[in-house]
This record gives C-alpha cells, structure tokens and sequence, in this order.
C-alpha cells in the first residue's frame, strides 16, 4: 500500500496534476448546462476521465520537449536548469523516471483519451472525431509552437472551445452557442494562466530562446499590460452576450472572481518591483493546496501567482456553471 501510495505521489508530480483543475472546471461547467439532456453518469464519468487523460499528458509533454530540448543541445540531465520554476520536470531531471518511461506514460495517457473519443464518436456522432482531429493536430503543433509565440494560443484554445464543445457535444450530441460563448472566456483564462507562468519564467524562456507570447511584448511591464487585457476580455466577453441575450443574466456571478484577478495583477508586478514580499492566502482566493510544503520549499512566490491565475479560471467556472443552472 505505501509503495502505492509513493507511484501515485511520484506520477501527480510528473504529471502537474495540481493544475487539473483548469479543466475539471469547465467540465464541470458543461456538465451543468447538459443536465436538461439527462447524460447518463457512465458518459460523464468518461469524459471526465478523458479530459484528465489529455490535460496530463500535454502537461508531461511539455516537459518532455523542454528536457529534450536541452539534452540536444548538449546538456547533460545532471546540468539541465529550468531557472526560476526549479521543480519543473524533477522527477525527470534526478532520473526517479527515464525519458522512455515518460514516452510511455504520454503514449498511454492520449491512448486512453483517443478510445473513450472513439466510443464518443459511436454513440454521439460526426463531430467528435472533428474535434478530436482538430486537438490532434494542435497537439503535433504544439512542440512548434514556441518557435512562432503561439503555445499559449494553441493550449487555450484545446482546454476552451475544444475541451468544453466536444465535452457538451458527447453527453447531449449538441453543439451550443452559449458553451461556445463560455469557452472563449475560459480559454482566454487558460492563456492566462500560461502567460502568467512565462512572466514568471521570463529570464530563463530568454536564455533558452524560448518563444512564449508573453516575449512578443519585449519587456515585463508590458507582458503584465497584456496579461491584464486577457483577463478582462474574458469578462468583457460575457458581459457583452448577457447584454445581447445570449447569456443568461445568472452568467455574471463570475464577476465574482474579480477580487482574485485584481490581486494577481499586483501581485505580478510585487514579483518585477519587490523581492521580498510575504505570501498570505486567504480563503477568497480558491484554494492553494498544500502550501506549508510549498513555503518550506520556497516556492511559494511561483505558486502564489500560478494559484491566483489557476484559481480565477476555475471559480469562474463553477460560479458560471452553479448559477445558470439554478436559475
């Protein structure tokens, strides 16, 4: 039992998993707005288990790209140094599991989430294997995509538009303009979230030549200016279609989570201003699990931020999904 309980810390490690919470949202989401369809438990619990399949996997080859990245250019695992995130890929880097596992586990993870997307397209129809070709190719794409600042684009739009239309489409074998709608603001955040990451990362991505969205702004200041006008376009975007209708007036409770959005803009800055500044959670930011370890670990200025932008895609969310479906 206690060798198990190991594997499965060690594989939520390799994986990321503390971010699944950026797509368990928006399945959750979907998942109210279906309801009038009556999905059955056994189609949700499947697609559940393949958005997980896919969000970890893409997570794990992100590493993989970045670890072999720096192998090929002639760097050793022991050498390999991802700067400011120093957790990033460790269990990679001090061998706990070897690149052919890590193939594997990718291999498994996007095999387990191509059948369930298989019997999807049985029972559902045409349009799942549509936008199961269309995250395919974006998934190829993706290892490409820091060559051109796009990475960012790429992941948003497969954990938005993608993610929460095919999820809507399998358990009701609809499409919906109002899901459609959503899924622009939460992909919009999930670029966020990323962009966040990279601000963070900015003066390793620069060693590197790795070309995240955030460098196509030149400097922070004006990285953190273009993260701010994500953001509010992910509201801007709903409060408009409540106004025209297409929304239910219920969808605003997601402006709820503008108190957390605004502390991740001064906190971001705090991060290029003030060095030492002290990180207190509070219970109207979500949650930031595990953060005793975290702080012992002195990571608890990366993760600060990253829960902050994590935490305004997933409330916004539950608060979108809970509301309109109690209207």
């Amino acid at each position: 039992m206690e060798n198990f309980k190991i594997k499965l810390t060690n594989f939520l490690e390799l994986t990321r998993a503390y971010s699944l919470l950026m797509s368990l949202a928006p399945w959750f989401l979907v998942l109210l707005w279906a309801q009038i369809y009556l999905p059955s438990l056994l189609n949700a619990a499947l697609t559940l288990i393949g958005i997980i399949c896919v969000h970890l996997g893409t997570n794990l080859l992100d590493d993989y790209i970045d670890v072999t990245r720096e192998l090929n250019n002639g760097k050793t695992l022991e050498n390999i140094d991802f700067g400011t995130i120093n957790n990033k890929a460790r269990l990679i880097l001090n061998k706990t599991f070897s690149l052919n596992d890590v193939t594997r586990i990718i291999a498994l993870l996007y095999a387990v989430a191509m059948v369930i997307g298989i019997y999807f397209t049985i029972v559902a129809g045409a349009w799942i294997p549509i936008i199961i070709a269309v995250t395919a190719v974006l998934c190829i794409l993706y290892p490409y995509a820091t060559k051109y600042y796009c990475g960012e684009l790429i992941v948003g739009v497969i954990f938005g538009p993608l993610l929460m239309s095919g999820t809507y489409y399998a358990l009701s074998g609809l499409l919906s303009t109002r899901i459609l709608i959503m899924s622009i603001s939460v992909g919009l955040l999930t670029a966020a979230l990323l962009h966040t990451h990279a601000i963070m990362d900015w003066e390793y991505d620069c060693k590197v030549g790795k070309n995240t969205f955030c460098r196509l702004f030149k400097t922070k200041p004006n990285a953190i200016y273009a993260l701010q006008v994500i953001v509010w376009l992910a509201y801007i975007n709903v409060i408009f279609f409540v106004i025209a209708g297409f929304l239910h007036p219920n969808t605003l409770y997601v402006l709820l989570t503008l108190p957390i959005a605004v502390e991740l803009f001064k906190s971001i800055k705090d991060y290029i201003n003030i060095k030492d500044v002290k990180f207190l959670p509070k219970w109207w930011m979500g949650p930031m699990e595990d953060w005793e370890n975290i702080k012992n670990n002195h990571m608890d200025f990366f993760m600060y931020r990253f829960y902050l932008a994590r935490n305004i895609a997933f409330l916004f969310c539950i608060f979108a999904g809970i509301a309109c479906y109690l209207r």
